[in-house]
Parts: C-alpha cells; structure tokens; sequence
C-alpha cells in the first residue's frame, strides 16, 4: 500500500524516439553550409574572396545574395582594387594642396556620411570597360543666330559649345553669335532651363566665349557661374539648383575700353573672391570681388606661351590662391611643346595693420617648412614659377647634348590641338598638320649623314602621330628658403594610345583623360592605374564636311558619373551609373 494517493490527472505524453534509424523519422531542416553557421561566420569567409568570386557567390542563393551585398565587403574590394575613398573625376571644392580631394557639386553643400561602396565599385568598372548608357541632352543650334545674316567681311566663324557639369546639373552655352545669347540648364528629369545673358555690347550680336563656375564652398546652397563674353564683359550669376530658372544677375563687369588684351577670353577660372581670365592673346587678368563689386587688380602678359592652354585653381588659404597653367611653347624652327606655370596669387586681410616694408609676410601652416609669401593690399600675383618639357641648353651644343635631346627631338609638335593638366598630369593632344617641315627635315637628315649613327637620329618624325596623346608629369615642390629645394619638374611618362582619327579635344581632372576625336570617337584613360577604354566608336555623321562659312570643335566635358560632349550645338550625354 503507498503512503499516498496518486493524482487523478492524467500522466504526461512519453518523449519521442530520437533515434536515426527510426522508421517514422522525418526531419525538418537538411543541415547544410548555409544554415549551420552564423551571417558573420560566413562574412569572414566572404572577406577573403576577390571580387570575382564574391558576385558569383550572390547566385548561389538568397540569403548568400544578401550577405555578399554587405557594405563594408565592398568598401575593402573598392579600396584595395581603386586605391582611394570616394569616385574618379569629381570637380567643385577643393580640401587639398594638390586639388585631388573634391566634392561634388551641388551636393557638396549636403553632409551625407553613407555610401554604396558596392554601387561605386560598379560605376567604376564601367569606366573602366568604356560601358555606359548614351542619352541626348539638348540641341543649341535652336538659340543660335542664323548663319546666312552674317556678313563676309565676318569672315569665317570659329564656334563650340561651351559645357560646365555642377552635380546633376549640366551647364550649356554655345558660341555662335545670338542676339539674345541664353545659358541651357538640363537637371536629371531632363527638364531645361534657359537663363537669358544680357549683354550691353553696341552692336545686336553676342558671342558667348568662356564660362566659369565657382568652385569655393557655397554658404547658402546656391551655385555661381560666370559667363564672358567675346567683348571683354562677364557677368556673375547665382542661383538654387533646384530651381535654376530663378537665377539672378549678382556682379557685372564691363572693361573700361577694349583692348586685345582683355577681350576674347578663352579661359576663365573663378574660386570666390579671386577671377582670373586668358584672353586669346595669353594675358592673365586678375579681379577682385571681396569687396562685393567686381575690381581688375592686375594683368599679366606672356611672349612666349600660347594657346591652348588650361587653368586649375585652388585655394591654399582664404586669402591665398595657386593657380596652375598649361600652355603650348613654341620650339625652334616651327615646332610645339607644352609648358606650365605655378602663380600664387594672395591678398592681405588687414592691410592697414600689416604692412612690412612695403609688404605682406604670409606663413602657410599648410608647408613643411615655415615659407612667408609677400601678401599685397589687392589681389596680386606674388611668386610665379615656370617649367617645360623641351629644354633647349643655351649656346653652342655639342654632340653628347644632342643625344641627350634625341627623346625631347622626337617629342616635339608641328601643331598642339589640345593641352589639359588637373595640377598633377599634363596631357598634350597633337594637332593635324598638312605638313610636317619637310624641308626641314629633309636638310636636318642630310646634314646627319655626315657625322655618326647616334646623331643621326636626332629628328624623330616617325613619333609624330595626331592620334598619340603625350601624357606628363607635373611635379611643383613645395616652395621653400632652402637653397637645397628642388625645383619644379615636368617629365614626361609615356604616349596614350587608342585613337585612329586626330584629336578635337580633351579634359582631364583627377587623374583622369577623356578624349574626343574628329570622327566622334571617345577614349577614356586611367593616368596612375595605367588603363584606357574605348567609350565610342566613330560616328559616321561628324566625318561629313561642314560648309565653310561655320567651323565647330568639339567639346568634351565629365564627371565621376558622366561624360558630355558636343558637337554642331548637339549635347549627348553618356551615363556610367549604369
């Protein structure tokens, strides 16, 4: 008999047999790699696999597709096979020196931490597979004034559109002579906008020659962008880029009487208060607008440099500007080179309470060394350096200097059709020539053939080709009081090849090239990864003769997104976020 009742409520189910033998067992989820370990087990193992195999991974199934998009695997691929943190080709606020490290505009006024590291590798892939998606922007010859009212005595005229690309914004302006001259604003849905240009020129025709856009950081949001006109006269306009119709009209500025040395400007570059200009005759005007109206401080003139050239401005400080130029120099009998200029231009913030001698001592806290520039009480070029790569020693040579110049002998152009330098490279375009000196060359290889082998080889025409670029590098030390500083050099580093057709014209920033050929083609080249793609092939309908009253240049302009580039006022765009 037990000492206790037993309880009247029913006794529990008994446990199921665990056995794998079990003729009833069923299980209910297959063991496998997938589920047996955890997400960051399997993202440690991703992190080891190249790019390759991590996008063959995402086909393998959902949650390895999920795991192989993680953020941060893609920023380790991005940064080990792009070496940098941020896309290729981006214009607007300079933050550094050596003007690589920029922000987008308009963006640049918006503080946005995430990126899509994924997403940035693939557009960077594209550039460089030359893969991408071809939209037409806007046709200019609609704004432009009709051709057959121009007089002969105009004789012919020389037209390109003019492109500036600010963020999702793409900037258009066309140099056929108007009567109402207008600035084209395209956004991402593809809406145009039209800023009309007013112009107080005497006669009823207007021509668009340069445009600029302020490349300082923006304290309200708004964009500013200068327009210049073939007289000499430019005006300065701001607006939202939300709504660019509502643009208004902040400075103008009409020169005082016209000269050639400020009319025509071919190049203008503009980094809030400092505007600097190159008129066609190579004078350098420098303007003022920290005081809120527009002052012409200074102009510079050059004998020895040409055109085309190219303007990279950046700010050392907010008073202290450099400003680098790459120009065509001419080499004896009738040849071309490429040269470059380092300017720094500066201002004193207080004037009255800083005068030393006459002068302005300035320390950069952004030099190794404690450098003083002499600051003026306007802004001034202060110091100025100069180099090029075809060095031509003084006096009598003798034959170990020519063999020494037989790699600069064969450099050497008969025409430049484009020279281009974002402050690091210098890239220099060749231009078509209907001769090459032949007399020249025939009296040169005569004369050669009386001394030895070696200097006979000192005219090179067989390196002439209008399809080779000639890429440089441009090296600008720091400035220093040391006697033992190092000069500035500009070496030459390899020939870009790739095109079959003669070069209209090229843009280079951040260490990338895009070049656009006569017959519609485009390359693209990576300077310090090494790399080119063909972008587009020819296009059979710019190889067509254009009449001989209107001759175009095309014109090419990009960013890390985009190419642009135009052709008879045709704008096509050319898309890499793809």
């Amino acid at each position: 008999m037990s000492k206790r009742n037993l309880s009247p409520a029913l006794l529990p189910p008994t446990k199921r047999f665990h056995a794998s033998g079990h003729p009833n067992y069923h299980p209910t989820q297959i063991l496998s790699f997938a589920n047996s370990l955890y997400d960051e087990l399997i993202l440690c193992i991703f992190s080891h696999l190249s790019w390759v195999d991590l996008c063959a991974t995402q086909a393998t199934s959902r949650n390895w597709a999920r795991l192989a998009a993680d953020n941060e695997l893609w920023r380790v691929q991005y940064l080990k096979v792009y070496g940098r943190t941020r896309l290729r080709g981006t214009k607007g606020f300079i933050a550094r020196l050596d003007g690589r490290e920029v922000r987008p505009l308009p963006g640049r006024a918006k503080v946005d931490q995430y990126r899509d590291w994924k997403w940035m590798f693939r557009i960077s892939s594209n550039w460089r597979k030359g893969r991408c998606l071809v939209e037409e922007s806007v046709d200019l010859s609609v704004h432009s004034f009709p051709l057959e009212h121009m007089s002969s005595r105009e004789g012919p005229i020389y037209a390109q559109t003019h492109i500036v690309l600010a963020g999702p914004l793409t900037i258009t302006a066309t140099s056929y002579p108007s009567s109402h001259p207008v600035l084209v604003i395209t956004g991402e849905p593809k809406i145009h906008h039209t800023i009309r240009v007013p112009c107080h020129d005497d006669s009823s025709i207007a021509r668009i020659t340069a445009l600029a856009l302020d490349q300082s950081p923006p304290t309200s949001g708004h964009l500013s962008l200068a327009c210049f006109f073939w007289t000499g006269e430019f005006s300065i306009f701001e607006f939202n880029h939300t709504s660019p119709s509502n643009a208004i009209q902040k400075y103008t500025y009409q020169p005082p009487q016209r000269t050639g040395r400020t009319q025509n400007i071919i190049h203008a570059v503009y980094y809030h208060p400092l505007l600097a200009t190159l008129s066609d005759v190579f004078s350098l005007s420098i303007y003022d607008l920290s005081s809120g109206v527009v002052q012409h401080t200074q102009t510079l003139s050059s004998f020895t440099s040409y055109p085309p050239a190219s303007l990279v401005l950046s700010s050392l400080s907010p008073m202290l500007f450099k400003l680098v130029i790459a120009y065509s120099v001419p080499v004896y009998p009738s040849h071309w080179s490429i040269g470059a200029t380092e300017l720094i231009i500066s201002k004193s913030p207080e004037p009255s309470n800083s005068i030393i001698s006459g002068s302005t001592l300035f320390s950069s806290p952004s030099f190794r060394e404690d450098y003083k520039y002499p600051l003026s009480p306007t802004m001034t070029v202060t110091t100025s350096r100069t180099i090029r790569a075809f060095d031509v020693p003084l006096g009598w040579v003798d034959e170990s200097s020519l063999r020494a110049m037989r790699e600069q002998w064969g450099r050497k152009l008969s025409s430049v059709a484009d020279a281009q330098t974002d402050g690091k490279w210098v890239v220099l375009a060749p231009g078509e020539s209907t001769h090459f000196n032949k007399d020249y060359m025939h009296s040169s290889s005569a004369s050669s053939s009386s001394s030895n082998s070696s200097s006979s080889s000192i005219v090179s025409p067989g390196l002439y080709s209008p399809t080779h670029l000639q890429l440089y590098r441009l090296v600008l030390p720091v400035q220093s009081n040391s006697i033992s500083a190092s000069p500035p050099k500009l070496n030459f580093v390899r020939t870009l090849h790739g095109q079959t057709s003669p070069v209209s014209s090229i843009a280079l920033a951040d260490g990338r090239c895009v070049s656009l050929a006569k017959n519609g083609s485009i390359w693209v080249w990576d300077l310090e990864g090494g790399t080119g793609a063909e972008v587009a092939s020819a296009d059979k309908s710019m190889e067509l003769t254009q009449p001989v009253v209107l001759a175009t240049k095309g014109t090419v302009s990009f960013d890390e997104r985009r190419i642009v580039t135009a052709h008879a006022g045709k704008v096509v765009v050319r898309r890499f976020d793809i």
